[in-house]
């Protein structure tokens, strides 16, 4: 028994860890944060539908979540993309597809567990076709 407890213990800390970067990853070229929208965003590169599927731009309202705030977002990526996924470990935002290769999301974030804060966390946007072909973007995110 003695040794049951020890092991969950050790692998619960395991999996925190390796879910809390210790340095923030960089941010992707294509990647823009501001309080709005860019009047210039690109527009959605035509692709077949078996062609591999492309992000072309992502604008996020913050890189940095903390409890009560709105977080935004609009992802342009090719023709061909069938869905786009926001997640961390700690959530998972399926965006509304408003357009062709255009994606939006508006959530406001809740209370958030205390061991959770402060820390940099991989925020992967997947791009994926209707074939499952996926492509993925990587962003930091600190929750306050």
């Amino acid at each position: 028994m003695y040794r049951l407890s020890c092991f969950g213990a050790s692998a619960a800390t395991f999996c925190f860890t390796v879910a809390c970067a210790a340095t923030p990853i960089a941010v992707p070229q294509n990647l823009v944060t501001g309080r709005l929208v860019p009047r210039a965003m690109p527009t959605a590169p035509y692709a077949h539908p078996d062609d591999p599927p492309r992000i072309v731009r992502i604008w996020f309202s913050t890189l940095t979540l903390r409890p009560g705030i709105w977080f935004d977002g609009v992802i342009v990526g090719s023709t061909n993309l069938a869905s786009v996924e926001v997640r961390t470990a700690a959530f998972s935002i399926n965006s509304a597809h408003v357009g062709p290769g255009i994606y939006r999301f508006h959530m406001r974030v809740l209370e958030l567990p205390p061991l959770s804060r402060r820390h940099y966390y991989e925020l992967s946007i997947i791009g994926r076709n209707t074939a499952g072909v996926q492509t993925v973007e990587q962003a930091p995110l600190r929750i306050e």
